[in-house]
């Protein structure tokens, strides 16, 4: 199994959607961004603590990045799978992240 080096794909992102709110600048005039008032990551996290999984940063950054909208939420589940955690609970916990 490839492990999935994050940090590429975190500078991949970050570039890539420094292309775009630039371009949203140029054509547009503004961009206007929203926050997730409803992402929950402390629900992500607890529900992994409850199965017995202790909180690494690539867990507590996965769970952050569940709670993200758009594309980003993608890291939930490389983080939370490239930590040990099993493919059902990253699945469950991503969800309850973007809840």
């Amino acid at each position: 199994m490839r492990r999935i080096d994050v940090n590429r794909i975190k500078k991949f992102f970050g570039v890539a959607s420094a292309g775009v709110l630039m371009a949203g600048v140029l054509v547009g005039g503004t961009v206007a961004t929203a926050g997730t008032a409803h992402a929950t990551p402390s629900d992500c996290q607890r529900y992994l603590q409850d199965r017995g999984y202790s909180m690494t940063s690539d867990r507590i950054d996965g769970c952050a990045y569940g709670a993200r909208d758009g594309i980003v939420r993608l890291f939930c589940v490389a983080l939370l799978n490239n930590s040990g955690v099993s493919q059902s609970h990253t699945e469950t916990a991503c969800r309850l992240a973007a809840a």
